[in-house]
This record gives C-alpha cells, structure tokens and sequence, in this order.
C-alpha cells in the first residue's frame, strides 16, 4: 500500500522541490536587478511549506525501510 503511495507522492514532491527551488532563484535574480519578482518570494515560501509537509509523509511512508537501514532494526514477519 504505501509503494502506491510513494509512486504518486514522489513525482509531486520533485515538482513542487523545482517549483520552490525556481522562486528562489527567480527572487535573487529580481534583488540583484532591482525589480519586482512579481510574487516569487511568496511561490517560494508557499512551496517550500507544501514541500516539508510532503517530506514528513514521505519519511512516514518510508519509516520501514528506514527502521531497517540506519537503525538495524529488521521489519517482523508475518
């Protein structure tokens, strides 16, 4: 069940991570031209807070696997 879920939440979190990455560039870029960045700050912080809500389902979906690799701690069988 979570594998269906990581396969949906995976490419959304790419995009939003491109989307939140490219406001920041797009606002350095207006503060070192001294224009307006038409709102690139505010799509930055909108999804840079969408991108941390989606890492913590992420992490939640993955708890398994990641119990099993840092922590040793093996998974019990059925």
């Amino acid at each position: 069940m979570n594998n269906k879920k990581l396969k949906i939440l995976n490419p959304i979190m790419f995009v939003v991570l491109v989307i939140a990455v490219a406001g920041i560039i797009t606002y350095k870029i207006s503060e070192l031209f001294n224009y307006d960045a038409y709102g690139f700050k505010e799509i930055h912080e909108i999804f840079g807070f969408l991108f941390a809500v989606l890492a913590i389902f992420h992490i939640a979906y993955n708890w398994q696997w990641i119990k099993s690799q840092i922590f040793g701690i093996k998974p019990k069988k059925k």
